[in-house]
């Protein structure tokens, strides 16, 4: 017999493995209302299983999971779980089985992902006006304001809080797209390679991304948007602040690009020289949370763009 794709050697259902798939659905969904990181491990979760099993069974069993939460949570936790990762995995489902080469799939992922984030926005009504809003600003600074308050900050102290709030509000509302931008791809990255291991340690071989030791960004893709980010920031007057908010979430991705390049680089180095696991997620961390740490780090990764550190073509 010749099977299309991934070669789907399970003729009969595992309904352990969708059970357990069920169960650990409603714990991350549960806990993510906390801490809403969690979620990064849920589509993984979903590929490996409709590899294994087939797209029907396991979005069969994400519909379950999303009734059970609209009854738990309420029905809009319920729509948004579905909204922003059912299409996701689906498109996932179809890149992997059909052998799709890993850049075209991160991008597709990446692509379904941010569009499913921007249906949920239009959806609930929340624009550019609402966000910036006299309303919405003053909800925002005044949740941050009585937290400052209980604090204990002398009323002054409270004034001037309120007014940098306020700032970094509306500069984190420019940058807003390319925060989307980052997020939807770390997490068609984290998803990919997170399915990619776990399918492998189950016998099945899927093409994958590279770990993160040996991620290699394309270097025209950064040279080209450091070009044209140094073209709108000559001419940023021109374009008015559309050019100028351009000008931001162009700089933003750049610093990403750098950044994860670096990382990259760092990790490569740290697994070289035998760092245990806990020790370099940990380095990982404190370069995530640093902003000295950061800068060195986006050193590093311009500079791989000109040295390659690693010999990676």
């Amino acid at each position: 017999m010749k099977w299309t794709g991934v070669d789907l050697l399970e003729k009969e259902t595992d309904f352990k493995g969708l059970f357990r798939l069920f169960t650990r659905s409603i714990i991350i969904s549960m806990i993510g209302m906390i801490f809403p990181f969690l979620y990064i491990l849920f589509p993984s979760m979903y590929v490996v299983e409709s590899v294994k099993e087939g797209i029907i069974k396991v979005m069969a069993t994400l519909i379950a999971v999303v009734l059970l939460i609209g009854v738990i949570l309420g029905p809009m936790e319920a729509i948004i779980i579905f909204t922003i990762f059912g299409p996701f995995i689906l498109i996932f489902h179809y890149m992997i089985t059909t052998n799709r080469p890993v850049a075209p799939t991160i991008m597709a992922t990446s692509l379904i992902f941010f569009t499913s984030i921007m249906v949920l926005f239009f959806a609930f009504g929340i624009n550019s006006e609402v966000l910036n809003s006299r309303e919405t600003i003053n909800s925002i600074t005044g949740f941050y304001t009585n937290i400052a308050k209980e604090a204990g900050l002398s009323q002054g102290d409270l004034s001037n809080f309120a007014a940098s709030a306020e700032i970094y509000y509306k500069r984190f509302l420019q940058i807003l797209p390319s925060v989307l931008i980052i997020i939807s791809v770390v997490t068609s990255y984290v998803t990919y390679t997170t399915a990619g291991r776990s399918l492998l340690s189950k016998g099945k071989f899927i093409m994958q991304p590279s770990s993160l030791e040996f991620l290699k960004l394309p270097r025209e893709v950064i040279m080209l948007s450091i070009a044209t980010l140094a073209i709108f920031s000559l001419t940023g007057d021109y374009f008015g602040p559309s050019g100028q908010i351009f000008t931001l979430n162009l700089m933003n991705l750049v610093f990403f690009m750098l950044f994860a390049a670096g990382i990259s680089v760092l990790k490569f180095y740290m697994t070289r020289f035998g760092f245990k696991s806990f020790l370099q997620y940990l380095l990982i961390g404190l370069c995530l949370a640093i902003s000295g740490l950061q800068i060195f780090v986006m050193i590093l990764g311009a500079l791989d763009q000109i040295v390659n550190f690693r010999k990676i073509n």
